[in-house]
């Protein structure tokens, strides 16, 4: 009796992973483009986590808004080159972005993500795409010194063409976590954990 030799088996190609830039493409807003957002600041400074609420405006190229409605009332309003503050009933205060050269270049990042313009983004950081392209996650690191002083890295998290979450590591060790689109009414502990939130954000049910 004859036996036949088993034929070598081939692996499975590994599946490629996301293109950044294709992800950046798909996340292009139309203007005006508005969505409500949770918060979650964590800060050396305070015993626990800050929690805002409110709702984001993406007006097109260097042009945003952003509301605070809960636990206080701002308006910031960046627009021409200057951002515009106002909290409650105060006088409304104004500072030019090239007062703050490391404001501006995170501000370039974040209207070209929301403009789906990965060139700008590319300009200004270093892109990396992890994950898959039905669950992903992009990463910036800032290529000029005066922001990646200020701001260590950018992460966002999402699905297909839709973000879920925005990370920035602030320069100093803080963080705040921005929870948009389906995640920006999840009900948060009054001290939610960073780990609970990264399981959010990575598409994991809430507990």
């Amino acid at each position: 009796m004859t036996t036949s030799t088993p034929l070598p088996s081939r692996a499975a190609p590994p599946e490629a992973g996301p293109d950044a830039a294709a992800i950046v493409a798909g996340l292009k807003r139309e203007t005006p483009a508005r969505t409500a957002y949770t918060e979650v600041r964590y800060s050396g400074m305070l015993d626990r986590p800050l929690i805002l609420r409110g709702e984001l405006e993406y007006l097109g190229a260097g042009r945003l808004g952003k509301r605070v409605e809960q636990p206080y009332r701002e308006q910031t309003t960046i627009a021409d080159g200057s951002a515009t503050i106002r909290r409650g009933e105060r006088e409304p205060r104004t500072f030019a972005l090239g007062q703050a050269p490391e404001l501006e270049g995170f501000l370039r990042g974040f209207t070209a993500l929301l403009g789906g313009d990965a060139q700008t983004l590319q300009h200004d950081f270093t892109l990396t795409a992890s994950g898959s392209a039905a669950n992903w996650q992009l990463q910036l690191k800032p290529r000029d010194a005066r922001l990646a002083r200020r701001v260590r890295a950018i992460e966002v998290d999402g699905a297909n063409g839709t973000p879920r979450c925005f990370r920035t590591h602030e320069g100093d060790g803080d963080l705040a976590i921005l929870l948009v689109d389906t995640l920006a009414a999840t009900k948060l502990t009054t001290r939610p954990a960073k780990s609970e939130l990264d399981l959010l954000c990575r598409g994991a049910p809430a507990r």
